[in-house]
């Protein structure tokens, strides 16, 4: 079956499960007690739509990689000729090879350019042409592009795009050459005109007042060791492994300190800076305390402006959604009109993500869960925090220290840092004490 059929189909069936959950819970006098039968079927097809969102969620991750690559690839002998391309393809592991064989002293590192690969991508992904590909990437002399991405630099930049919330919901990223601090400007406060109360009166009003972002450079790294027969092998992709081992691991790292503003980074996405009283719900983690909660999510939209209202999203842990997704609008919230709006689209490429209260829903694992005074969710404008990387992804190797096991270790190292420029875009809904 084709993929997008598949996906169409699973998302039926999660309606399906989802339309079954809701007939259920119709069945529930408000107020009355649950059985244990009843408690038992509502968790079975909790069960049953989480594993279709993770079935979707596979599926397309798979055919958005897939599709990726072979428009990549017809791009590339498009621009360079089928031959040339198989050559650049066959770069990776003929580059490390030639690396490794260097004496250590001399070796210095790698760079594997993640830019190339995430400009590439970004291009693919809006339509781009082959031409426009080409014109946008940077050129040698020869016949070949010296900043066309390598399959390891593919491979990496996109589980480090798949790993990092900050990429998923929307962040301004900022990519620098060097790691040295950068200053953002950003508005404190307003300026307030006055009334001119008649001919001859002296103008008055507050001056804005300025701020600053300062955005460093937090380093992140992963150690990974290769079997020196593996890496004889012409069979199999080091490069591709090293990517997405070192991807997989620097992105969940980075997207943990990203959430939490922790790792000594500048600001995260859940910063008690930008906690406000129109996000404070009640406590709980049950159904009909979530109800109760509703008027805190409703002020948290708006507790922003409508200009940032408008490119509004939310981001929350998978186990909150779950709940919220049971939340109804009438009798303590057992009754009437779902406020969750799942999407028959969800996960498709182009497709829209499931909502709430009528925006996007984004979930973290990283995102606090349900619990007395915790910051359970955001709402708002994520393009108000920026996301910092410094160049391209550094590797290092060693074939000495692991002599004994006849391994050879790869370190790779990347640069980041992040926070808001504008802590009015985004409210956070806090549960209380």
């Amino acid at each position: 079956m084709d993929p997008t059929q598949r996906v169409k189909a699973i998302n039926e069936a999660r309606a399906h499960a989802i339309a079954e959950q809701r007939q259920l819970l119709d069945t529930i006098t408000p107020g009355e007690a649950r059985s244990a039968e009843v408690i038992e079927q509502l968790a079975c097809q909790d069960t049953a739509i989480s594993e279709f969102d993770a079935q979707v969620r596979d599926i397309v991750s798979r055919e958005q990689r897939e599709m990726e690559n072979a428009q990549l690839r017809e791009n590339s002998h498009q621009i360079f000729g089928e031959v040339q391309t198989n050559r650049h393809e066959q770069r990776t592991n003929d580059v490390l090879k030639a690396w490794l064989a260097q004496p250590r002293e001399t070796r210095g590192e790698l760079t594997v350019d993640v830019q190339s690969a995430a400009r590439e991508r970004q291009m693919l992904r809006s339509g781009a042409s082959p031409d426009e590909i080409r014109n946008a990437l940077t050129w040698d002399t020869g016949s070949m592009a010296s900043a066309v991405p390598t399959t390891m630099a593919r491979s990496l930049y996109e589980y480090l795009e798949a790993s990092i919330s900050a990429f998923r919901v929307g962040a301004t990223q900022v990519a620098t050459g060097s790691g040295e601090n950068m200053d953002f400007p950003k508005l404190g406060a307003h300026a307030i005109a006055t009334q001119v109360a008649g001919q001859g009166t002296t103008l008055a009003g507050t001056d804005p007042t300025g701020a600053k972002l300062t955005l460093g450079a937090k380093k992140y790294g992963q150690l990974v060791l290769v079997s020196n027969e593996v890496m004889t092998d012409t069979v199999f992709d080091v490069g591709s492994f090293l990517g997405r081992d070192i991807g997989r691991a620097i992105g969940r790292l980075a997207d943990t300190d990203l959430i939490l503003g922790t790792g000594g980074i500048t600001g995260g996405l859940m910063s008690s800076a930008i906690v406000g009283a129109a996000g404070t719900v009640s406590t709980g983690g049950t159904v009909t305390n979530l109800y109760t909660a509703v008027n805190g999510f409703i002020s948290a939209v708006y507790g922003v402006n409508d200009e940032y209202r408008q490119r509004g999203a939310w981001l929350m842990r998978d186990a909150t959604a779950g709940e919220l997704r049971k939340v109804r609008d009438g009798a303590g919230g057992t009754v009437g009109a779902f406020l969750w709006q799942p999407s028959l689209t969800n996960g498709l490429i182009e497709g829209t993500p499931d909502r709430f209260l009528g925006y996007s829903v984004y979930t973290d694992p990283n995102v606090a869960s349900l619990a007395s005074n915790a910051r359970i969710a955001a709402f708002g404008d994520f393009s108000s925090y920026y996301l910092r990387t410094v160049g391209n992804v550094m590797l290092e190797s060693s074939t000495e220290r692991y002599f004994d096991t006849d391994q050879t270790g790869f370190r790779g190292k990347w640069r980041l840092d992040g926070g808001y420029i504008d802590t009015t875009a985004v409210v956070l809904v806090k549960n209380s004490v």
